[in-house]
């Protein structure tokens, strides 16, 4: 942790502690979106390492585990699913066809529109993942009850559903993260 502060004029904000001045000291530790940022880096990390064992990254399991929930989707449906930039996607959904994990198919008479299904390949792999993704959720949510995980997800949900109320504007258009 760096010995510098910065400072941020005052508010209400319990993130923040007030010094001598009267100015108010971020306290990194105490902002929740940094604490999430932390959380999720850390999980990512571990869920890759694991991930890279059988080949994949963590943008193919969501790929897969998006189709597992569905049996197709469009592109533009994937990327927000997935989280994952379209452009990026596009070229992984390329990568991932041509490994046999995915297939892809133009599903209007104009063929503007793709739709990504997952292969007999791709479904097994994911059975083996689904395993693997399993233990990663418990190792992150170890000590906690039921009701202690159900009351987590319904605050992160909720506080997706305050995020989702405003959009993400990137170059003309409104886009959401």
């Amino acid at each position: 942790m760096p010995a510098k502060k910065r400072q941020l004029a005052m508010s209400d904000d319990p993130a923040t502690k007030p010094d001598a001045e009267g100015h108010e000291d971020i306290v990194l530790e105490d902002i929740l979106p940094y604490l999430i940022n932390r959380l999720t880096f850390r999980m990512n990390r571990l869920l890759n390492r694991d991930l890279r064992a059988h080949g994949l990254t963590i943008s193919h399991w969501r790929v897969l585990a998006v189709l597992d929930s569905a049996e197709s989707v469009t592109v533009n449906e994937l990327a927000a699913y997935a989280m994952i930039e379209q452009s990026t996607l596009s070229r992984l959904v390329m990568r991932m066809e041509a490994d046999g994990l995915v297939s892809r198919e133009r599903s209007e008479p104009d063929g503007r529109v793709v739709t990504v299904s997952m292969t007999a390949r791709g479904r097994a792999i994911y059975a083996k993942l689904r395993t693997l993704s399993i233990a990663h959720a418990r190792r992150v949510t170890k000590g906690f009850g039921e009701a202690e995980q159900a009351g987590l997800k319904q605050s992160i949900r909720r506080m997706i559903d305050n995020l989702d109320r405003h959009p993400i504007v990137v170059e003309g258009s409104a886009n959401r993260d």
